[in-house]
């Protein structure tokens, strides 16, 4: 009888292995067939440059791609390695925080579960900071239930404190995991080890904090500040609609479902509840503030897995839903998948293409830098599949990222670079190289402009849209070399951009001032002063947020400004 049981054991062990073990081969073919994705090729920029922080997130995915290019080279292994490790380890945690009795049976049903959810899959090779926060939250989950097994002992508030770091380190989405869990049991504040637990969290996590300090708070006024666009209603609807691929419509069904009947009451599986409830609440309220980036609710699918498995053992119509409808939905999943390694779709996506795009202005370029106008995608791949220096502007029509913090292109000054202009084709002749189109401008003497500071002398007084208006401004030069007002190649332009309507439509103007400054020189940290000629003529009166500026001719105007109110009348 021993012999029969050990014998059931080991083979029980051995599926799980056979199937774990083709679950990590999957993801290799799928990463070696796989281009680089368009937040991987950022966040391998991230890699190559270390630091306690960065202007999107907090540095895990950095180490984490850091790690496995050291191991496998710059490469879509060595960007990809660390991840897919990673997803090994914590499939076997939350299988493990399943408690399912040892059968074939619900070794299976663990796998068919867990493969189900879309982005779990994704994640499983995909390098983002997602990747890195589900592996984190698996573990923190994991060391909770210990913490609360061992009589809230100080051996599990260290483990806690350790887990709760990695999450803070890997996405700000951390926070709310910690805040569910502990709203879940508010009897932690009156255990004197909990609050070893959050000190030691505190002094683990102040080298970001310092970062943070250090740079102006960029995450946070991006995050909480910059991205807020108000209410809108079709911010609710993407948010309904985009939950049903990242979860799997079928298996999210299924989650919603156990959640109300789950009537267990022990303080882990109500940690559980609250973990996956909260997270759908919290980002259906966020909707009410700005849009909802789909894969915001994963760290939901953590919990989800564990109580549908669960709930599944017990409930014969559940499991029965699982192999009748769950399962025959992994045909979709590994679709999807296929449709990632091979070009066969008829609508373009990031994981085609960009690869011979860059490829095609390297030819061009050649070992002349390229500037981008906005966007970190393609210079990040630019950078990761070619080698050659690339930058991103982040001019006024698109937002500020990372590289406004590398800073990368005040090393071009005065050297030939070929600029990008992406989608804005104003004045540009398309430049064909290879199989790519292109809208480029190749400049002699590259001069960066965007830091320049524009500060007009508006004094709330209105600007006439019957006659030429003449305005007082200063620029402010942040750069460590002087700037070249009349420069050969950039000179200086100050452009007006705002909001107007056209034909019904609203769209983002730029108007082009005439100037005269008392100098051509701008020393560094210096300020000059002069007058610029505005006709607005073509415009209709109204009250207008504006912008004022920095650019030049043919390029899109860059500022870090806020817009000032101005009033035509």
């Amino acid at each position: 009888m021993i012999k029969s049981q050990f014998w059931c054991t080991v083979k029980t062990r051995q599926i799980f292995i056979l199937l774990i073990f083709a679950w990590f081969l999957i993801n290799i073919i799928q990463s070696l067939f796989t281009e680089i994705g368009n937040d991987e090729a950022y966040y391998w920029v991230y890699s190559q440059y270390p630091d306690w922080g960065y202007f999107d997130h907090p540095p895990m995915i950095a180490l984490v791609i850091k790690i496995g290019t050291l191991l496998a080279g710059n490469t879509l292994i060595g960007v990809r390695l660390v991840v897919m490790i990673l997803q090994l380890v914590y499939l076997f945690v939350l299988y493990k925080l399943s408690e399912l009795k040892e059968t074939r049976e619900n070794v299976i049903l663990f796998f068919l579960v867990s493969f189900s959810v879309v982005m779990l899959q994704a994640y499983g090779f995909v390098a983002t900071p997602d990747s890195v926060l589900l592996f984190f939250a698996v573990l923190f989950l994991w060391s909770y239930r210990y913490y609360l097994r061992s009589d809230y002992s100080l051996k599990g508030a260290l483990l806690m404190a350790l887990f709760m770091a990695g999450l803070m380190y890997s996405k700000y989405h951390g926070a709310l995991i910690i805040l569910f869990v502990i709203l879940s049991n508010l009897k932690l504040f009156k255990k004197n080890t909990f609050y070893y637990s959050v000190l030691s969290v505190i002094v683990l996590y102040i080298p970001h904090i310092l970062w943070q300090v250090n740079h102006d708070f960029p995450s946070i006024k991006y995050h909480l500040i910059d991205r807020s666009v108000g209410f809108k209603w079709n911010n609710i609807i993407d948010y309904i609609l985009n939950q049903l691929p990242v979860f799997n419509p079928f298996t999210l069904i299924a989650g919603i479902y156990v959640l109300f009947i789950n009537k267990k009451g022990d303080l882990f599986n109500r940690a559980l509840k609250f973990l996956m409830a909260g997270f759908l609440i919290f980002f259906a309220l966020w909707t009410f503030k700005s849009r909802v980036e789909p894969h915001w609710t994963i760290a939901a699918s953590i919990p989800m897995v564990i109580m549908i498995l669960r709930e599944a053992v017990e409930n014969q119509n559940l499991k029965r839903y699982l192999y009748r409808v769950v399962a025959p939905s992994l045909i979709l999943v590994f679709a999807a998948r296929l449709f990632l390694m091979i070009d066969i779709l008829p609508i373009k996506t990031e994981w085609h293409g960009d690869k011979k795009r860059v490829e095609d202005l390297y030819a061009f370029a050649g070992e002349r830098p390229v500037v981008f106008t906005s966007g970190f995608q393609m210079p990040s791949k630019y950078r990761f599949y070619t080698g050659g220096e690339a930058h991103a502007m982040g001019a006024l029509n698109y937002r500020n990222t990372q590289y406004d913090i590398w800073r990368f292109d005040e090393s071009y000054v005065d050297h030939q670079v070929v600029i990008d202009f992406r989608n804005d084709t104003t004045g540009v002749v398309p430049t064909i190289s290879g199989e790519s189109v292109f809208n480029l401008k190749e400049v002699l003497h590259y001069q960066p402009y965007k830091r320049l500071e524009v500060i007009p002398d508006i004094n709330n007084t209105p600007l006439s849209t019957k006659s030429v208006n003449e305005m007082g401004v200063k620029i402010v030069n942040p750069y460590n070399n002087t700037y070249n007002i009349n420069h050969p190649s950039m000179p200086l332009q100050i452009y007006l951009v705002f909001i107007t309507e056209k034909d019904g439509k609203l769209v983002r103007e730029r108007l082009a001032a005439i100037s005269e400054f008392d100098s051509n020189e701008i020393y560094s940290g210096e300020t000059v002063s002069g007058k610029i000629l505005i006709d607005l003529s073509e415009y209709s009166a109204g009250v207008y947020d504006v912008y004022f500026a920095a650019g030049t001719p043919g390029v899109y105007p860059a500022t870090l400004n806020k817009p000032v109110k101005v009033t035509f009348e």
